[in-house]
């Protein structure tokens, strides 16, 4: 089942695109949150300002950006080799048609089945393994730095002694790494174009997806010892917000905060008991798929609506990273399940 579900959902998002349950994740390692981006300034050069006709992306050089600690990060000129030492950040650059010099996790992402438009882009992007290593930035020659507070705190004066070094909070939604990061590169066009377009396919598949206002949806992950984790509304902005999102209703009772009370056993799973279930995978097993196999015996698992419906459906990890990539492939993938 799961060959070929990758294989259609490959082959449609790749056309469809570049890549899409993002939204506000509380700010750990694993988990990713929206709010509000930090202010930037660009002031042209003397002699730039002096050019007859500059180039769009060379006239705002050099460049001053305050950073989330506060700083005045001076970028001289146009980024070309920018590494990302925040792995929830490297989504973004691709949407900007930029391909990162470097990235922590890097082969890890690769896997998700969002950035496989951009596959054959991963021998040009170093991994600088789980946890970032100082000298394989050293090693991949960047001209600027992303880094996140408190992420890479530890290493974050060695990090400044290869590059120029933008700190960002991990408090930017899909929306504000765009708009921020397209800054950096002097082309802020450029992101909020690409804002404006996702925010078109969300608006086409939510208009889409009306009919099935009354149909709740639960996204969830199975857990060891038989319980299973919901997915909090905030974390799943872009599929469930009226407005911002492809509008889908929770069942009652769903857990507004990730890691609050969105721990279930079967019978709590029966209680919500919504329409659609949407499973969280990992792409690095069959686990789901054998998991399914042997609920199938359980009667309780067997009245639950979705599964008497067959809408239970396997999600592939990269809708819930809160990045562009992430938001485009999963918005795709849900409206592709729910109007079969």
């Amino acid at each position: 089942m799961k060959k070929l579900l990758v294989l259609c959902l490959t082959f449609a998002f790749a056309a469809g695109l570049m890549a899409g349950c993002g939204g506000k994740d509380a700010a750990d390692g694993n988990d990713l949150a929206a709010g509000a981006s930090p202010a930037a300034t660009a002031a042209a050069s003397a002699s730039a300002a002096a050019s007859a006709a500059p180039k769009a992306d060379t006239a705002v050089f050099p460049l001053t950006y305050k950073d989330a600690l506060g700083n005045d990060v001076v970028i001289k000129e146009r980024p070309k080799r920018v590494a990302v030492a925040f792995f929830h950040f490297l989504e973004p650059w691709f949407s900007l048609g930029v391909t990162p010099v470097a990235a922590d996790n890097a082969n890890s992402l690769f896997g998700f089945l969002s950035f496989q438009p951009f596959i054959k882009e991963q021998a040009n992007v170093l991994d600088l393994g789980t946890t970032v290593s100082v000298e394989k930035v050293l090693e991949s020659k960047p001209d600027l730095i992303i880094a996140a507070t408190p992420y890479n705190d530890k290493i974050m004066d060695q990090l400044k002694q290869v590059a120029p070094v933008v700190v960002f909070k991990n408090d930017l939604d899909w929306k504000g790494r765009l708009l921020e990061f397209s800054k950096l590169i002097g082309e802020p066009k450029k992101g909020q174009d690409k804002v404006a377009e996702i925010e078109k396919l969300i608006v086409t598949n939510r208009e889409k997806l009306a009919a099935k206002k009354d149909q709740t949806v639960a996204f969830i992950s199975f857990n060891n010892k038989g319980t299973y984790t919901a997915f909090g509304l905030d974390r799943c902005v872009a599929f469930y917000d009226k407005t911002a999102g492809l509008g889908l209703t929770p069942p009652a009772n769903y857990p507004a905060v990730h890691g609050k009370d969105n721990i279930f056993t079967l019978e709590g799973l029966l209680q919500l008991n919504p329409s659609y279930i949407f499973l969280w995978d990992d792409m690095t097993s069959n686990s789901e798929e054998t998991t399914l196999e042997e609920l199938k015996k359980n009667p309780v698992w067997n009245t639950l609506t979705a599964v008497k419906n067959n809408h239970v459906f396997i999600l592939d990890r990269a809708a819930f990273s809160a990045g562009p990539l992430g938001v485009e492939y999963g918005v795709k993938a849900i409206s592709e399940f729910m109007l079969k």
